[in-house]
């Protein structure tokens, strides 16, 4: 508890360094990204646009931003003298990437109609200490939000956070975390705990990007490079990092969890309440990816967010369908044009027919005579009633 408590003052948790690839103003027309276009996702959004599903985001504070609107909910603010306005940026870029509104200007998130709430635990620098994390998730448990997402990370390891990321999966909550961008120096935490969802970046040619984290705790890949998103001042920017990614499987899980609460409403059943069986569901739709099976660069792969979503049936895919009752078919009739073409053929026909059948029943009887009959077709009357005699002793 000592390293606890001394960890809380002096270590800070950070932003996944993230590169500022463009500024942009204000669209008149909406663009859909190309990480959204490319797995297809419009496409799902007949079927989930993350209705009644709500995100925790952890990060630099509450996002004002017209394309979002009422989707992002403020939270809690736990960085001293500032507001709980974003004034970084970051959060305003993430809480984008999960639930920016499906309208006719900007941009679009994942979920178009998911709700983020805003728990401020890093401030305009991007810094915040364990203590504030600490009690972001405090404040994360208490609400019992659908999904907790956190694009930070730090060096070392706590064990007051490992133990408040425990709880919310406990309570079937999952949390997806930003892997890092640290390369091949290995996956940050609170993404490296085995009760968080580890996500890295790939970028648009579908490579991991340069900057992603690698190791054996990721989980998933999602869209990292080259972002469009919403920024700070009603602004859009084109942000890179596993920052991005980590909102964006966030996104996916909403859509997930969303269309399954939909089905309970109209069946009753829903098979994806608990962390395992969300697990189970991302990875029975997942595109493997690198390595065969889970590896360090791609962990298990890329989700196949159109079929994850679309697929309704769950359990068994449909039969064939069952075989018609047979009906009784009338015999056909005879063609009497056919008959009188062809009377000729058939008369001779049966000739041959006939006359074949004659000749074998002959040659079968000149084959087998009789013992009493010679080759020329006497009969031995003495030894015919010889036979006899003793054809009938023998009954006897």
């Amino acid at each position: 508890m000592i390293d606890d408590i001394r960890l809380l003052k002096n270590i800070k948790t950070y932003l996944p360094i993230v590169c500022l690839d463009n500024f942009v103003d204000n669209q008149n027309s909406q663009i859909i990204d190309w990480g959204i276009r490319q797995n297809k996702i419009p496409e799902t959004w007949k079927s989930s646009e993350g209705e009644g599903i709500k995100i925790a985001v952890i990060d630099t504070g509450h996002v004002f931003h017209e394309d979002i609107g009422d989707n992002s909910i403020i939270g809690e603010n736990f960085i001293d003298n500032e507001p709980m306005e974003d004034l970084n940026g970051h959060q305003s870029h993430c809480t984008g990437i999960i639930c920016a509104k499906n309208n006719t200007f900007g941009m679009v998130g994942v979920a178009p109609k998911a709700k983020c709430i805003s728990i401020k635990a890093l401030g305009k620098n991007g810094s915040g200490t364990f203590r504030g994390l600490v009690k972001a998730l405090d404040y994360a448990i208490k609400i019992k939000p659908d999904i907790v997402s956190m694009s930070l990370g730090a060096p070392q390891p706590n064990s007051l956070i490992h133990d408040k990321i425990k709880q919310l999966y406990a309570m079937n909550i999952p949390v997806v975390c930003a892997a890092g961008n640290s390369g091949p120096r290995g996956v940050n935490w609170p993404a490296a705990y085995p009760e968080t969802i580890a996500v890295t970046a790939y970028n648009k040619q579908g490579e991991i990007s340069n900057f992603s984290s690698r190791g054996e705790q990721l989980d998933w890949a999602a869209p990292g490079e080259k972002i469009y998103s919403t920024y700070l001042r009603n602004s859009y920017a084109v942000l890179s990092g596993t920052s991005m990614a980590c909102p964006f499987v966030a996104g996916i899980i909403a859509l997930m969890l969303s269309k399954h609460k939909q089905q309970e409403k109209e069946t009753g059943q829903n098979d994806c309440k608990t962390i395992k069986q969300i697990l189970e569901h991302l990875k029975k739709y997942t595109l493997d990816r690198g390595d065969e099976g889970k590896d360090s660069d791609w962990g298990y792969g890329i989700i196949n967010i159109n079929k994850l979503i679309q697929d309704y049936d769950q359990t068994q895919p449909p039969g064939p369908n069952p075989p018609l009752d047979p009906k009784p078919q009338p015999e056909p009739k005879p063609d009497s044009e056919f008959l009188k073409r062809n009377l000729a053929w058939i008369i001779f026909g049966a000739f041959i027919v006939i006359s074949i059948t004659i000749y074998a029943v002959s040659i079968t009887k000149s084959s087998n005579p009789a013992p009493y009959i010679d080759q020329k077709g006497n009969v031995d009357w003495d030894k015919k009633f010889e036979l006899e005699k003793n054809e009938n002793r023998r009954l006897d």
